[in-house]
Parts: structure tokens; C-alpha cells; sequence
């Protein structure tokens, strides 16, 4: 796979990106279109890791530069990486073959995005994100936004993603 569509969902702690994200996955999987997820670790540190007794885990721990356990139809791999931002992740969520990558945070990123915001000040401290293709607010106002949508329009947000997922955009070579 040459090119993935990218779509990013950005905004700041607690706007809603993981449920939009969990909503777009569902809209997605209905239209028939397999998606992959990739996100920004925001917490510090690295993310919680299974038991370390198991024998993938020893063999991290033991310093592989990566590890992976296959059971039951799904992969678990663990990578060692310095941290260099969101397209490594999107190549190896590639390897699924997905139709659509959605990519939640790392904000700064070029790619086409969703922009949750939860007041006006939010807005004037995203809006000079590239890509922004939609603004959902909670009632604020987003003036200068390609499109404007409620965060209680779930209909018009599926609508509008409808149309992002026939309309060819969001494209990333890998």
C-alpha cells in the first residue's frame, strides 16, 4: 500500500476525541470500511503494558527492539522507537490494510482533521492547525472554519463524514 487515507480528530484534553474517534470507527465499519487507529500517548510515559511474565513481555524486557505474540486472530506487537511522531504508526497500522487510518492527537500534524472544540478560546488556539476540514463545537463559535457542526448533531457529524469518505481527500503516501 502506497497511499492511506488519513483522517485526524484534535482538540484538547477531555473534548471528546476518543468517542468521536469510537463513533467514526462505527460509521466507518457500516459502510463497510475497515479502519486502523493511531494515537498520541498524552499522559506521559510509556503506555501500560501486559504482564511482564509473559514470555513476549520477558522477551522486551529483555531488550528486543520488538516483540510480537500472535493468538486468536489478533497480533500484539511491542516496539522499541523513539518517539518520531505519527507516520511510523500510520505505516504499521498500514500492514492491516485498512480502507481509512484515524489518527487522534498529535494535532500539529499536516494531515486533514476534525477539530473538537469546547469553547471560543479553544478555537482561537487551534485554528491555526493545518487541515482542518470541520469544527465540532459545544455551542461555541468558530468563525473562518471550512465547516461548523454541533457536537450534539450526530447525523450531520455522519453525514459529513459520509461525504469526507466519498469525497478522495485525505490521502498520505507511506
Amino acid at each position: 500500500m502506497d497511499t492511506v487515507r488519513v483522517l485526524q480528530v484534535a482538540g484538547f484534553k477531555n473534548s471528546g476525541k476518543t468517542t468521536m474517534i469510537r463513533a467514526l470507527i462505527a460509521e466507518a465499519a457500516c459502510r463497510g470500511f475497515r479502519t486502523a487507529t493511531v494515537k498520541h500517548h498524552g499522559h506521559g510515559g510509556t503506555p501500560a503494558l501486559p504482564d511482564q511474565e509473559t514470555d513476549s513481555m520477558q522477551f522486551f524486557g529483555d531488550g528486543a527492539a520488538a516483540s510480537a505474540v500472535s493468538g486468536g486472530g489478533v497480533i500484539q506487537l511491542h516496539l522499541r522507537e523513539a518517539e518520531t511522531g505519527p507516520l511510523p504508526l500510520i505505516r504499521l497500522a498500514a500492514a492491516a490494510r485498512p480502507d481509512l487510518v484515524l489518527v487522534e492527537g498529535f494535532k500539529q500534524e499536516p494531515f486533514e482533521k476534525i477539530v473538537l472544540l469546547r469553547s471560543g478560546e479553544d478555537w482561537q488556539q487551534l485554528k491555526g492547525l493545518p487541515g482542518i476540514r470541520l469544527a465540532v463545537t459545544a455551542g461555541t463559535d468558530a468563525p473562518g472554519a471550512p465547516e461548523i457542526i454541533a457536537r450534539e448533531d450526530k447525523e450531520a457529524i455522519r453525514g459529513w463524514f459520509g461525504r469526507w469518505l466519498k469525497g478522495g481527500t485525505g490521502d498520505v503516501h507511506l
